[in-house]
This record gives C-alpha cells, sequence and structure tokens, in this order.
C-alpha cells in the first residue's frame, strides 16, 4: 500500500509538478495498470472460451470439438451452443443490471459519455462488473471484440485513480483517455493507433482531444510494454506479402470504398434497429434480455459458428487466402447480425472487433470476386482483407486515421498504406455524419459539454443571436388549437418546440412533444384540452441582440436545445427559433473555416 499512500499524500511532490509533468507521470502508471488488465482480460477470454465452449462442444461431440465440411472453409459444432450462449447471457445481464447498469453494451460509449457529460467520473465497481460481464458474454460464444471491455476497464482506473488523488476534472477527463488507450493499445498490439482512437473516437468529425495525445501515447507504450513482455511481441495477424500496384488498384479501392460505406449504413442500422424495435420493446425485464440475444446468437453459430466472439481466426484464413468469396459475403451479414443479437440486446462486449471481421471478410469477397471477374485490375485480392479492417471501421466508428494506423499495426504491415488511406477516407466522407456505431460521441470539441465553458465563451461573447439565426419557417400554434389538431400538427412537423400564439400573433407559450405526453393518454381530457393548457407560459427566449453566449446559458441551464427569438423591442413577436446546432454551425463557419 505504500505507492497509494505516497501519492495520495502529494508524495514525491506530484502535487506541485506542472499539470503536463503530472499528467505524464500518471500516465504511464495508469499504462502499467491498463497493460496488466489487457493480460488478465486476454488470459480470462482464453479460459472462458475454453471450458464454457470448446469443453462442453468436445464432449457433446465425444471429443471432436469441430469438423470441417467436405468442400467449404465452415465448422460445424454442437447444438450445445445454443443453450451456452443464452446462459452466458442471462449471467451477464443479472450481473450488469443488478449492480452496474453502465457495463451495458459496448464499453467505448461509456467511455464517450463519462468523458463529455459526468466530468471523467466512473464508478468503482463498473471496470470490474465490465471485465466479469464481458468474460461471459465473449466466453460463452458471443460475436463481440475486446475493445470495449478493455477500454472501459482502463478508463475505469484512470477514473478512479485521479478521484483518489482528488485531481481536478481537467486531469481526470485525461487519465480516463489514457487508460482507455493503455488498453486498447495493449490487447490489439496497436500503441500508435490507440493513442489516436481514443481522442478521435470522442467526435464525429476530424477533431481530437489534443491535449490528451501525449497522455495517451504514454499510457500505450507503457501498457504495450506489460503486454509484451507476457506474450512477447508479435502481430494480431500475419498478412504475408502484399503488395499494391499503383495506379491499377485505385479504381477497384474508389469502389470498395463505397462498398465499405455501404455496407457499414447497413450494420449500423441493423444494429441500432434490432435494439430499439426489437430488443427494447420485449415485455420482460431488461436483465433477461441479454439471454434472448444469446439465445438467437446461439442459433446463428450452430450453423456458422465463424461467427464466435471475434473470430480472428477466420480473419488470419481469409488473408492466407484460404477461403471462398460466397462464404466471405455471407459472413458479413451473418456477423452484423451476430453482433446485433449479442451487443444490442444489453450483452457486454467491444464492436471494434465485430467491425474489423466485417470489414475483412468484405474486402476478402470483394477482391476474390473481383480478381475472377477483372484479373487486369484487381492483381492483388488478398490485400483488399487488410485494407477492409481499416476502411470498414474508419467509417462507422468516424476515425479515419486510426482506423488505418491500427490495421497497420495489427498486422504489421505499412505497405498499403496508401489504399488504406483512401478507402479510409471514402467511407468516412460517404456514410452520413449522424451515423455512427458510437452514439455517445459528439459532432465537435465545441457541441462537448467538457470544451463548451473553456475556449467558446469568450468567442461567443461577441456574436449575437441575429447573426446565427438560419432561415427556415418557424411552425407556430394557435393558442386555441384543439388537441386533436395540435396532435395531426406536432406529428406532421419536423421541429421539437413550438412558439404558441394568440389571435394578434403574440407569444403566451411555447411546447414541445414532451409536453403533449401527459394528455396524450389520458381520453377524459382530449375533447376538453386546447394548446394554450399545455404549453408551458413562462417562455425563455432571446433578443436578435443578445450574445450566442447567453442564449448557451439559457440552454444549458434548461436543457433544451432551441430557443425563440424575439425582436429587441417586441418581446412577444417570435421572429425565428434559435437551436444549439445554429450557433454551433455559426461558431464553425467564422471560425474553423
Amino acid at each position: 500500500m505504500f505507492l497509494p499512500g505516497v501519492l495520495r499524500n502529494g508524495g514525491f511532490g506530484l502535487a506541485h509538478w506542472p499539470r503536463h509533468a503530472r499528467r505524464l507521470v500518471l500516465s504511464a502508471l495508469v499504462g502499467v495498470v491498463a497493460g496488466l488488465g489487457a493480460v488478465f482480460f486476454d488470459s480470462l477470454l482464453v479460459q472462458s472460451l475454453t471450458w464454457l465452449v470448446e469443453v462442453p462442444m468436445a464432449w457433446a461431440r465425444h471429443g471432436i470439438a469441430f469438423q470441417s465440411a467436405p468442400g467449404l472453409h465452415t465448422p460445424i459444432v454442437s447444438w450445445i451452443i445454443i443453450p451456452i450462449a443464452g446462459l452466458g447471457g442471462l449471467a451477464s445481464g443479472l450481473l450488469v443490471f443488478c449492480i452496474a447498469p453502465e457495463a451495458e453494451g459496448h464499453g467505448t460509449d461509456a467511455m464517450i459519455e463519462s468523458f463529455h457529460l459526468r466530468g471523467g467520473y466512473v464508478r468503482k465497481r463498473a471496470p470490474i462488473i465490465k471485465l466479469i460481464a464481458s468474460a461471459l458474454t465473449i466466453g460463452s460464444g458471443g460475436s463481440a471484440g475486446k475493445e470495449g471491455p478493455i477500454a472501459q476497464i482502463g478508463s475505469g482506473f484512470g477514473s478512479i485513480l485521479a478521484t483518489f488523488l482528488k485531481l481536478d476534472t481537467a486531469d481526470r477527463r485525461i487519465l480516463l483517455l489514457a487508460g482507455a488507450a493503455g488498453g486498447i493499445g495493449a490487447i490489439f498490439q496497436a500503441p500508435l493507433g490507440a493513442a489516436l482512437f481514443v481522442p478521435g473516437v470522442l467526435y464525429r468529425d476530424t477533431e481530437y482531444e489534443f491535449e490528451a495525445l501525449l497522455s495517451c501515447i504514454i499510457a500505450s507504450i507503457s501498457a504495450y510494454a506489460v503486454f509484451s513482455q507476457v506474450f512477447g511481441r508479435q502481430a494480431l495477424f500475419t498478412p504475408g506479402p502484399v503488395h499494391f500496384a499503383m495506379p491499377v488498384e485505385l479504381l477497384p479501392c474508389l469502389i470498395f470504398g463505397v462498398l465499405c460505406a455501404a455496407a457499414g449504413y447497413i450494420y449500423i442500422k441493423v444494429f441500432y434497429g434490432l435494439r430499439d424495435h426489437f430488443f427494447k420493446p420485449l415485455p420482460i425485464p431488461r436483465a433477461l434480455k441479454p439471454a434472448i440475444g444469446g439465445l438467437l446468437l446461439g442459433c446463428v453459430a450452430w450453423q456458422f459458428p465463424e461467427v464466435i466472439d471475434g473470430g480472428y481466426v477466420w480473419i488470419q484464413t481469409a488473408l492466407d487466402g484460404k477461403m471462398l468469396w460466397q462464404t466471405m459475403a455471407a459472413l458479413v451479414l451473418l456477423k452484423m447480425v451476430a453482433t446485433s443479437f449479442t451487443i444490442a440486446s444489453g450483452g457486454s462486449g467491444g464492436v471494434f472487433g465485430p467491425s474489423v471481421f466485417i470489414g475483412a471478410m468484405l474486402g476478402g469477397a470483394f477482391g476474390e470476386l473481383g480478381h475472377a471477374l477483372f484479373p487486369n485490375l484487381v492483381v492483388n485480392p488478398g490485400s483488399f482483407v487488410l485494407i477492409g479492417m481499416g476502411g470498414f471501421f474508419s467509417g462507422v466508428a468516424k476515425v479515419p486515421i486510426a482506423s488505418v494506423i491500427m490495421a497497420s499495426e495489427m498486422c504489421s504491415s505499412y505497405t498499403l498504406l496508401v489504399p488504406l488511406l483512401l478507402v479510409s477516407t471514402i467511407t468516412f466522407l460517404l456514410l452520413p455524419h449522424k451515423v455512427t456505431l458510437y452514439e455517445k460521441q459528439m459532432d465537435n470539441r465545441l457541441a462537448s459539454p467538457a470544451h463548451i465553458g473553456e475556449f467558446a465563451r469568450g468567442i461567443l461573447s461577441r456574436m449575437t443571436v441575429g447573426e446565427a439565426i438560419r432561415q427556415r419557417p418557424v411552425s407556430v400554434i394557435a393558442e386555441n388549437m384543439p388537441f386533436h389538431a395540435l396532435i395531426k400538427a406536432v406529428t406532421n412537423s419536423t421541429e421539437s418546440y413550438f412558439p404558441v400564439v394568440d389571435k394578434s400573433g403574440r407569444m403566451t407559450g411555447i411546447l414541445s412533444v414532451n409536453d403533449l405526453r401527459e394528455v396524450l393518454f389520458d381520453d377524459s381530457l382530449r375533447d376538453l384540452v386546447v394548446a394554450k393548457d399545455v404549453a408551458t407560459a413562462q417562455v425563455a427566449r432571446v433578443r436578435v441582440g443578445d450574445s450566442l453566449e447567453a442564449a448557451m446559458d439559457i440552454m444549458a441551464r434548461l436543457q433544451i436545445d432551441e430557443l425563440p427569438v424575439v425582436a429587441d423591442d417586441q418581446p412577444d413577436e417570435i421572429e425565428a427559433m434559435l437551436s444549439k446546432q445554429d450557433i454551433i454551425d455559426h461558431y464553425h463557419d467564422c471560425c474553423l473555416i
């Protein structure tokens, strides 16, 4: 207990060190612990898969866990994988939802949310529960990866250490990111890629948390050194000789980038579609839903066990050119569905591993088919497996640079850097801005509560509301509008807030969709209520000449996204609606271009 005591009591003069020096020293410590966590988690996963999947299936098949189907590179497993995956989901669900609900799903989103909205704070129990729950989910055959759990485990330690040392919120956020970078860099043998991934995955735009970059690098190096000391320095995959014919294969890369964007869009829609329209509406406790997801995953894995866990063995098989393009094409869709069953149901695991698998299979299928049809254009079909690993993930995670570096590091080869950059850029640009695997990402630094008060307030104080208004019609509601007509007007509109006006056009209130919920299901009130009855009478508003800083302060205080804008001399005459996005767009137009 010597080191914690020394640190807590300001040993080594840590409290008086310059901020950057203190961060780097603590980041190195966080990296060491994250590396040890990665060692333990990786070993735990191996044991879990052995005892929860391989041993029971070997027993069920009388000593043969896997058999090869003639003519195909598809193993056959016992039906026993169905109850195994279901029980693993059940155990994980009960553990998570009864003790630490924030450990649900893929942990990277939890890390992102903690950074933006919780000041970098993580509960002490969350990393431990995430570790055990993920081992149960993945170890029982779940289609999930290691990045989410290890990100939450590493970031959790960084946050807990900062809280233990009574550091300020800025330092806690930095150590949170450093811990995540350390864990990911170690377990994927990609220290530089992880150091770029973590500060970049916070935002949908190509922005980085620059203040954390050095800390993430130090933590990632420390964690990678620890992990390599135990398991040795070796690449995650061995691609063999890979080549790229310049400029002949640039055209296939352009086409493949479009294909990656289309596949990424489908993947995200399937993932969140199953969550929102299948698992959420299920009339059972949340703790039991991962068991349903596990049973469904087991049904898929029974016939297509390539979808089990991260599927790294099959990525290597594809890199070796030993899989049919038809099989790889089918596995793209099957992995999307299997991952959605596992994680969208509430199971615990990451989405990076499955995304790498999908990208690799997509690249393998594209390369082999393209080579068969156009051998003069697709000269090196095997190279597209590696290109797909980085290219696909760049779009779905909004990390075009980090994904290229991580794919190269995982294969210990930078030979395909040019096509990787090309495909990653195309995929990133073509996927819609809001379509991402990580829901908690903010658009940019200005949109993050972690920064709005730090660097934008001075600039926003010099900008006026009138400058940021976007010319669009305002959806006003007459205060005497009957409730049934009000419901129809709100349903047919794309707006979220509706000013309520009297006969002379003066604003007397404002309402949102949330205001209608109290009356919506009460049939006895429907014929009695008009718009004025459900509207908020005390309307917060801004004038055309007010500063954008004042507008943002009001939005933050009331936790709303839009405000009505009135003339400076006529406070009841509405002129426009000002949204938070309008402010962000205006800021970018003036300052970042």
